[in-house]
């Protein structure tokens, strides 16, 4: 009889054990894509230089910026507690209209980068857990020139990114569920080119004349987001 008692309870522990593992919503072996949408809002360093026949002119101004930013995830469970992904990401800046002077009429960017993750919470649907991310971001300037040829329809520049923040999956099902993401994240671009039109360079030339024009420029801020969650 005793032998029997420890036998029924070693099988319920290995049950009640099994359906926590079975229970958990991220496990060792789950792949999860994550699809969102929110906003980025941040503030930023602009740092111009300015070279005209040899002669450097800097200047430098703290301003804000904002973006709605559409991120896609992937995550792959190394353990039940740790994950690794990749991440891509779309921003596209919000443009203030109200100052006449600014010809800016997009500003846009693609991040690619690697993500690591750990598991704080880790329940039948929900999913709680800290993401660490480093990688690559590429952006680009398109600019109204009114018609005038002197000034500059385009810049372009790449740097590199990080973000730590907090992500919460929950579940519907097995499979499908909802994810909510709050991040601190940083932005360095060095160097951003500024091209300037073919009759402006022309221009340059004919008058034996060098001018270009580069700046560096910094964000720091926030992003608040919300999206679909897949596992498999």
């Amino acid at each position: 009889m005793k032998k029997f008692t420890t036998l029924c309870l070693a099988l319920v522990a290995i049950l009640f054990l099994n359906n926590n593992v079975n229970a958990q919503a991220f496990q060792k072996g789950n792949i999860n894509i994550d699809l969102g949408i929110g906003f980025g809002i941040y503030g930023t360093t602009n740092t111009w230089t300015t070279t005209f026949n040899g002669n450097d002119t800097t200047v430098s101004e703290n301003d804000g910026a904002a973006s709605k930013v559409f991120p896609i995830g992937f995550e792959y469970g190394i353990s039940d507690k740790i994950g690794i992904g990749a991440d891509l990401r779309y921003s596209n800046y919000f443009i203030d209209n109200e100052d006449s002077t600014d010809r800016t009429e997009s500003v846009r960017a693609i991040d690619f980068g690697f993500r690591f993750s750990f598991h704080l919470l880790n329940s039948d649907k929900n999913d709680l857990f800290i993401g660490l991310g480093l990688g690559y971001s590429s952006v680009n300037w398109k600019y109204d020139t009114g018609g005038n040829v002197f000034e500059a329809g385009s810049a372009s520049g790449s740097g590199v990114y990080f973000s730590l923040g907090v992500t919460d999956r929950i579940f519907f099902s097995d499979n499908i569920g909802i994810l909510f993401n709050l991040s601190y994240v940083g932005y360095k671009y060095s160097k951003v080119n500024i091209d300037l039109t073919s009759e402006a360079e022309q221009f340059l030339a004919d008058n034996n004349w060098t001018f270009s024009q580069e700046f560096d420029w910094s964000l720091k801020g926030v992003n608040l987001g919300i999206g679909l969650a897949v596992k498999f």
